[in-house]
């Protein structure tokens, strides 16, 4: 392989990496806009996930829905199809299992980066216990997957021919977003200094790896977004 082939396909790389940079920090910007303006966590969730539906409807009626699984499962029967269905929701209830056993690591730091990190994230308008239950089970599944599966997955698919980088770029940005959304200059010393925030984010990435390689495999938003659901249901009732 020739220095100017590898030179080109690096700035090829590159070039590929800041694009979904670019992408990432716009959404980002524009989230803190719609944040800025409703001031809840809530209803930011609730207006993107509106938006989004009002896109997946005008996209569904342009475009006939896929099916429960795309070409690469056509072949399986009735039977193998729900055992692979049975077999990721095991793995979304192990991974939130997981989740709820890192907080027992320090109960005293998880404690300082839970009154740090989400102190605010209930507040303005909405602040009461169904709406967060609303929010967890529809607006975010829906907002979350269409933005990191639906159109990141599909822009690095036509940046990138490793679909297992692809996957884990997705998983990454879905976990970074996370922490992001709750970091400011206030809480940003002591967040940095606590280890459960670490932990924290590494679950959130493998969680966005684990939905990313769902898409990868299905190429099924719909599929994703009630998986999403799902394990965010476990999640209330751990």
């Amino acid at each position: 392989m020739s220095f100017k082939h590898v030179f080109f396909k690096g700035r090829s790389i590159l070039w590929n990496n800041l694009l979904v940079l670019l992408f990432m920090v716009l959404v980002y910007v524009f989230m803190n806009v719609i944040y800025a303006i409703t001031d809840n966590n809530v209803l930011l969730d609730l207006i993107i996930a509106l938006l989004i539906i009002i896109f997946l409807f005008i996209y569904i009626r342009v475009k006939k829905p896929v099916n429960l699984f795309n070409s690469n499962f056509e072949s399986f029967s009735f039977f193998k199809k729900y055992l692979i269905i049975l077999f990721v929701l095991l793995i979304g209830a192990l991974l939130q299992f997981i989740a709820l056993l890192s907080c027992k690591i320090s109960p005293h730091e998880y404690e300082i980066f839970m009154r740090y990190a989400f102190n605010n994230s209930t507040s303005g308008v909405v602040e009461n216990k169904f709406f967060n239950v609303v929010d967890s089970l529809i607006f975010a599944p829906v907002f979350e997957e269409t933005i990191f599966r639906f159109i990141l997955m599909n822009f690095l698919k036509l940046c990138f021919n490793d679909i297992n980088y692809c996957v884990f770029i997705s998983g990454f940005y879905f976990g970074v977003f996370h922490v992001l959304s709750f970091i400011n200059y206030e809480n940003f010393g002591v967040l940095m200094t606590n280890y459960m925030f670490w932990i924290y984010l590494i679950i959130k990435i493998i969680f966005g790896c684990y939905f990313a390689f769902l898409y990868s495999k299905t190429n099924n938003i719909y599929i994703n977004i009630f998986v999403h659901s799902y394990t965010n249901l476990i999640a209330l009732f751990l």
